[in-house]
């Protein structure tokens, strides 16, 4: 019987991968709802009573910003890109009243109207962007 051992080195990269897909396996899950999920968060056809919590909408931010500053990729990898491609992540949003600064999952930066970022998306995230991933933000958040 022929055993290989496994040297530091390899068993570092086993973890870190596994690491990897730790996190980005529970943010998949926390992103996945069924789509009667999202449209019920999305849509308010009916007028709220005094038992539901009505979601502020939150204005999309001007855009001030450079034609292409949310557009640098450079400092990703290549299945950061793709996660990007996979969830159809655009710099201006098409759906009306979803944009990325009213999604649970955007990161503001300390400065508004600059690019943002994303708890499922690395990289640099325009504020009027969406990707199929959009979730309202929770009606207690500010």
């Amino acid at each position: 019987m022929n055993i290989k051992k496994q040297t530091r080195k390899e068993f570092l990269a086993d973890v870190s991968k596994l690491g990897a897909a730790v996190v980005i396996g529970s943010t998949w899950l926390s992103a996945c709802s069924g789509p009667s999920d999202r449209e019920s968060a999305t849509t308010t056809e009916e007028p709220a009573t005094e038992s539901e919590p009505v979601v502020a909408e939150k204005e999309p931010v001007p855009t001030q910003l450079e034609a292409d500053a949310c557009d640098d990729l450079s400092g990703l990898t290549e299945q950061e890109i793709a996660m990007r491609e996979q969830l159809k992540y655009v710099a201006q949003s098409e759906k009306e009243g979803q944009v990325c600064t009213n999604c649970r999952f955007w990161q503001p930066t300390e400065q508004e109207g600059t690019c943002g970022g994303c708890q499922l998306i690395k990289g640099p995230i325009h504020p009027n962007g969406w990707c199929q991933s959009w979730v309202a933000m929770p009606a207690d958040a500010s």
